[in-house]
């Protein structure tokens, strides 16, 4: 039986979605040890397909894109820098276990915002009926649909 773990990378604690057959089967917000425990135990290497958001593919702010206020935009890009770089890390780790790993550009468009940022809506997208937050929801729609 063929699994994907959609993750959401984060510095802290990342997102992890675990769906099979277009079913969310779990949802859990782990941190960076923690995830690969959990990626290990959760089956066989070669019926794991993991899809990692990859936030190396945001662009970063520069001009009038960069609306916010200076010290708002620096804190947004150190957040980012720091999801880019657990990104990277959990990549290299999971490839030199032997998982396949496939990079997912950031999911965007108005379904995608509410779908992160509603519970209610994003319950009923996904048929999910249990707890989320907005890094398992991310998590989720990229395992999904990345």
């Amino acid at each position: 039986m063929k699994i994907t773990i959609g993750i959401d990378p984060d510095f802290v604690k990342s997102g992890i979605a675990v769906t099979q057959n277009e079913t969310i089967i779990h949802l859990e917000s782990l941190g960076f040890v923690d995830l690969f425990e959990y990626i290990a135990a959760a089956g066989d290497k070669q019926s794991i397909l993991i899809k990692l958001e990859n936030p190396s593919a945001i662009k970063p702010l520069f001009g009038a894109k960069a609306k916010n206020k200076r010290s708002i935009r620096e804190k947004i890009c150190q957040d980012v820098g720091k999801c880019k770089a657990t990104g990277s890390l959990i990549q290299q780790v999971l490839e030199s276990q032997g998982y396949k790993v496939k990079l997912v550009k950031p999911l965007k468009g108005p379904v995608k915002r509410q779908a992160k940022n509603n519970a209610v809506y994003f319950n009923k997208l996904t048929g999910w009926q249990g707890r989320s937050n907005e890094d398992k929801r991310d998590a989720a729609l990229v395992a999904l649909y990345g």
